[in-house]
């Protein structure tokens, strides 16, 4: 009797070991599976996080504000175009290197447009330190001096006492100082030695759009078209296209006057095209164009007074 007492109190704890057992490993698995809930919780967080970033890192206003930049430039509201260009190199885009050189470049052009000298410096000096493959050193390094020498004479500091030593820096070889004077006589508008020192800037360092478009400009008001069309040449080649359109205007009015008009509308049509809010451009592509397109037909005949 007693032996079956003993018997059924060591069967009675041998099921309450097994069955705290499994408590335990019921409790055990519960444990596991909220663990693994819990990093299967952080790690779609981290996925929805890791996309929402890449998303907001590739797609961005910055191209639509590039492009209502580059359209206020075309029309020459150059202070709204800033404004664009600013705002497009301020948004945060992954894979937008290229664009933003390309960016910056117009940035530059209507800093110089508006005689913000320095400031297209600061862009230019940005550009050269990223060693852009689709513009030289040499052209960015020859963009900044004229935007320092431009600088230079707008706020006074080529004054005569200056000059002289300026003068006598470039007397002793150094003929970078040409486009300095240059730019100084054009502001004194003193076209010859504006002229004199311009062309010997180009002989010695080659041109650059600004100076074929001064020079080119001058040629045409002293009716020395031969050095006029010279100059535009030399501006459509040149590597930069600062004042490229100022310079393919010139080209316009040099086959107007060769009385070339159907020549002169071609020119003036893709001038105008490619700036369709520049009043100047309209004007001279809607004079051209009924220049071209002039109705021989009388408007009244003998018929009609019959």
């Amino acid at each position: 009797m007693a032996i079956d007492k003993r018997d059924e109190i060591e069967e009675k704890r041998i099921k309450r070991d097994i069955n705290q057992r499994r408590e335990r490993e019921a409790q055990k698995k519960k444990k596991r599976n909220l663990k693994l809930a819990i990093l299967c919780s952080i790690f779609s967080i981290i996925v929805i996080l890791g996309a929402a970033f890449i998303i907001l890192h590739c797609i961005s206003d910055k191209e639509e504000l590039r492009d209502n930049g580059i359209a206020a430039f075309n029309e020459g509201k150059y202070d709204e175009a800033i404004n664009n260009f600013t705002a497009s190199l301020e948004q945060d885009q992954w894979f937008s290197d290229n664009m933003d050189d390309d960016t910056r470049l117009y940035l530059a052009a209507c800093y110089m447009r508006t005689d913000s000298y320095e400031e297209a410096v600061g862009v230019y000096e940005k550009l050269r330190e990223r060693k852009l493959s689709n513009i030289s050193d040499e052209t960015l390094s020859d963009m900044i001096a004229l935007a320092n020498a431009l600088n230079d004479t707008k706020n006074g500091n080529i004054l005569d006492n200056n000059l002289n030593k300026l003068t006598d820096e470039y007397d002793r070889g150094n003929k970078s100082i040409a486009l300095y004077l240059g730019s100084y006589y054009e502001q004194k508008q003193d076209y010859e030695n504006m002229e004199k020192y311009y062309n010997d800037y180009i002989a010695n360092f080659g041109v650059n759009t600004y100076i074929a478009y001064q020079l080119s400009a001058y040629y045409l008001r002293q009716g020395k078209l031969e050095d006029a069309i010279s100059m535009v040449n030399k501006g459509l080649s040149a590597e930069d296209d600062l004042y490229k359109d100022k310079v393919l205007y010139n080209d316009i009015i040099i086959s107007e006057k060769q009385l070339d008009y159907e020549s002169a509308l071609g020119k003036a049509e893709k001038l105008y095209k490619d700036y369709p809010n520049n009043e100047t451009y309209k004007k001279e592509y809607d004079f051209l164009y009924s220049r071209v397109n002039i109705d021989t037909e009388p408007v009244h005949t003998e018929d009609d007074e019959n």
